[in-house]
């Protein structure tokens, strides 16, 4: 079975603590779409059966697991899936694989399909969607995306934002899981903050003991994301 937290309502150490404009800002996703879809966890027909939250009234966040299935459910979304659907595919996932977070699975991982033959989780996504919601939609996104994650013990353990770099990583045991510089914990936002200030790249690589191609991906992130 795939551990990971299930108390909705108290944010455990390691696994970050995500609000609604880091969720927009770190998948670079619409933040009204965000708002109104992760407030539906809590504030909707979802927050019932849904693991995906914790937090309290007034101070909603989502942890990483979340935020890596919330991309996926994003999308699904923008294709019109609806969150029923969504909701249902989600949960027959997840008492088959006996995870809570079956879309923060990596993609290689395999599923025995009942009738015929061994699916990977991605291909299983794909034919439950027909089966259940009869849509003819795009699962391009997946691949991609999940490209950008690191796995751990077959659960989403790190995110990394950039393409062709991964000097910036979304870790969610390293500030909460705010941007850092790969392999530290210094923040993204505090080298761009002095970046910003008027330092040089040279002396913030020296204030930090970074390298340049380092500082040079986390003004990019931050400059990519405004």
């Amino acid at each position: 079975m795939l551990a990971a937290n299930t108390n909705n309502t108290i944010p455990k150490i390691g696994e970050g603590i995500f609000l609604v404009k880091d969720v927009a800002k770190i998948l670079r996703l619409d933040y009204s779409h965000v708002r109104r879809w992760i407030l539906g966890y809590w504030d909707g027909h979802l927050k019932r059966d849904f693991n995906y939250t914790f937090g309290e009234d007034g101070n909603k966040a989502i942890n990483f697991y979340s935020l890596i299935e919330f991309y996926i459910f994003y999308k699904l979304r923008e294709q019109n899936v609806s969150a029923v659907e969504i909701k249902k595919i989600h949960e027959r996932i997840s008492e088959e694989l006996q995870t809570p977070y079956p879309f923060a699975l990596p993609l290689d991982f395999y599923v025995e399909n009942r009738k015929t033959k061994t699916l990977t989780w991605y291909g299983y996504l794909e034919n439950l969607i027909k089966t259940d919601g009869k849509h003819q939609i795009s699962l391009n996104f997946v691949k991609p995306f999940l490209k950008h994650v690191d796995f751990d013990n077959n659960l989403a353990s790190r995110y990394f934002p950039l393409e062709n770099t991964k000097s910036v990583v979304v870790d969610p045991k390293h500030q909460f899981g705010q941007p850092t510089i790969s392999g530290t914990n210094i923040q993204t936002n505090t080298v761009f903050g002095l970046y910003q200030a008027g330092e040089t790249k040279s002396t913030i690589c020296k204030l930090y003991d970074i390298n340049l191609p380092q500082v040079d991906a986390a003004i990019y992130y931050h400059k990519l994301r405004a």
